[in-house]
């Protein structure tokens, strides 16, 4: 049989003319001659000299574009100071992000150099991605992020679940641009409940449009959407089956107050809002102390304090310990 030959795919069509810049200036040495010389031609074909891009600013400025817009104008601080210690294009820099983060790993630099990117680096990686804020900075999401506060609770905000009543409910953050989901939409839906899982899903008779043209489905999960115990109680009965009503009905009287927090979270042992867990943290007492005063109720005292100040410092729980819906 003859050997498969593989051959590169030079469609570019896809990456802006600043996109390509950016790959054939900045990031160069990732790329093998036989693809640079790739872009280079389709640079030619779209009749941009790149020739105009051989200079600093034009350097500097494709690599801040190929970071986070709220990075740019501590990255450009950087530059600004590689500058003054005689850095040019030909230096180039091997950075990306990776995991939310700025990350430096290597260059033909002096340590010198090397020692400002570093130091610089930390000042990005203490910077919202989005705004350039450094409130909270913290990662988030799925789709890791470093955030401030504000523009991680606008996240949660979108993703929340609205004016739910018994017609139905409000949902923004899906495919279709109609938010308004009625219950008589919904064609199926499953609970999980689970250690490490709370969820909702919904099938509806929805048609989404172009590419899709299938039916839409709902995922919720508890505190990734704001209310979601609030559409839990409210999805009407006749929606599910018995053994989904007996899920429902077994989660929603198996919720207990945390010690911790004090809000009706707690399931399983484990608070779904704090994560603390109260036989977790008289376990990890030293044994001696536990024995010989028994202060149980100090204990958990100073754990409430350690989750109210937990509360404060995190995004995630501080967005949805003041603004959800608890039964």
């Amino acid at each position: 049989m003859a050997k498969k030959e593989f051959k590169m795919d030079n469609n570019f069509d896809y990456l802006s003319d600043e996109n390509l810049v950016t790959i054939i200036i900045v990031y160069h040495y990732q790329n093998n001659e036989e693809y640079q010389q790739s872009l280079l031609n389709e640079l030619k074909r779209r009749n941009i000299d790149i020739n105009q891009f051989d200079n600093n600013e034009s350097y500097i400025k494709s690599f801040i574009s190929s970071f986070p817009d709220g990075w740019s104008s501590e990255i450009q601080i950087m530059f600004d100071e590689l500058l003054s210690l005689g850095w040019n294009k030909s230096m180039h820099l091997q950075a990306k992000e990776k995991w939310g983060y700025f990350n430096f790993s290597g260059a033909n630099l002096s340590d010198e150099l090397c020692n400002v990117i570093k130091k610089h680096a930390e000042l990005i990686n203490e910077t919202c991605s989005r705004c350039g804020s450094k409130d909270h900075v913290q990662t988030t999401g799925w789709w890791v992020e470093l955030l401030c506060r504000k523009c991680s609770h606008l996240d949660y905000k979108a993703k929340g679940i609205y004016n739910i009543s018994a017609a139905g409910f409000d949902y923004q953050n899906h495919h279709s641009t109609n938010i308004h989901f009625l219950w008589e939409e919904i064609t199926e839906i499953k609970f999980t409940f689970t250690d490490d899982n709370q969820s909702i899903s919904m099938e509806t008779n929805r048609i989404i449009g172009e590419p899709y043209n299938i039916s839409e489905s709902l995922e919720f999960q508890i505190f990734n959407n704001l209310n979601f115990l609030k559409l839990l109680i409210n999805i009407p009965n006749s929606l599910l089956n018995d053994f989904e009503t007996q899920k429902r009905n077994d989660f929603l009287h198996s919720l207990k107050e945390c010690y911790f927090c004090d809000k009706k979270t707690l399931y399983l042992k484990n608070c779904l809002l704090c994560k603390e867990s109260l036989s977790q943290v008289l376990s990890s007492k030293n044994n001696r102390y536990m024995k010989f005063f028994n202060n149980i109720a100090f204990a958990i005292d100073v754990q409430r304090e350690e989750t109210r100040r937990f509360i404060e410092y995190s995004n995630d729980s501080n967005f949805f310990y003041n603004n959800d819906y608890f039964l």
